[in-house]
């Protein structure tokens, strides 16, 4: 009797432990994304174009396949059932087989309307022309500020001709990484250029050395609290402790107090900083 209690109750024990796993598992599968069925070049289950959008969408993109051979597909959904925008976009173009398998050149826009989430993944053989640079650069530039004025297909029509541009090599990656930033980073320089020659002359005055330490040790804590960069605080000091050094070494041992740069002084090479200095500043391009 013991006997068929101890095993009834470990019966009853099994089923309770499986209906736990099952209840467990249960949110997770209902929030699980469901692949839905391929519509076309475009499939809408947000409902947020028009049946004429749609058809627009479908046959410039239908034309570019026909052309290129390369396909883009747009995927546009309320939500994503609480996974990952990326893992659904690789899961969508997977089952939807967007590109040609032996090329795979194909690229998937999915965005997802209640998460405000937008990916673009891209096929191997296209990675070359469209890296991560520039899918990013088209949803920043492209769809999201379509998207936040509810202008859906504005946004989608304006991403596709992007990445056709891209792929075709009318576009390139600098339309992203350059622009009215790329002659910061030269006055960046020349400001350094120009701040190492005021350090140096100051701490070139002072008769001991750990001034710059103190000062470089500053630098490290601004770095620190901006970019929580901490190991820049010894660093910067050791650095400081070291430029110091030097810059009050050589001052006081040549009769001529201005090393820093001596090229750059009257008489010396290039006949002054007008005569050849700042081109190498300011001569680079990023």
């Amino acid at each position: 009797m013991f006997l068929l209690r101890t095993m009834t109750f470990s019966s009853t024990l099994r089923r309770s432990l499986l209906i736990a796993s099952f209840l467990c598992v249960l949110p997770t599968a209902a929030l699980a994304f469901i692949v839905p069925p391929n519509d076309g070049f475009v499939t809408d289950t947000a409902g947020v174009i028009t049946a004429e959008q749609k058809a627009e969408l479908d046959a410039s993109l239908n034309a570019y396949r026909t052309k290129t051979s390369n396909e883009i597909a747009i995927l546009l959904v309320k939500n994503l059932g609480g996974e990952v925008i990326d893992d659904v976009g690789v899961q969508v173009g997977r089952a939807w087989g967007v590109g040609a398998k032996q090329k795979n050149n194909g690229i998937l826009i999915l965005a997802s309307l209640e998460d405000r989430q937008v990916t673009i993944q891209t096929g191997y053989g296209l990675e070359g022309a469209v890296p991560d640079v520039v899918a990013k650069g088209v949803i920043d530039e492209d769809i999201v500020p379509a998207f936040r004025d509810a202008k859906y297909f504005e946004g989608l029509v304006a991403a596709t001709e992007a990445l056709e541009k891209h792929i075709g090599g009318e576009y390139t990656a600098d339309r992203y990484t350059s622009g009215e930033d790329g002659g910061f980073v030269p006055f960046l320089l020349f400001l350094a250029f120009v701040g190492l020659q005021a350090l140096s002359a100051f701490l070139g005055r002072t008769k001991s050395w750990w001034m710059g330490g103190v000062i470089g040790g500053v630098f490290g804590v601004v770095l620190a609290g901006f970019f929580s960069w901490w190991f820049s605080i010894p660093l910067l000091i050791i650095l400081g402790l070291i430029f110091d050094y030097i810059v009050s070494h050589m001052t006081h041992t040549k009769r001529r107090g201005r090393w820093w740069g001596g090229g750059f002084g009257s008489g010396g090479v290039g006949g002054g900083i007008g005569g050849g200095g700042r081109r190498g500043v300011g001569g680079g391009e990023v």
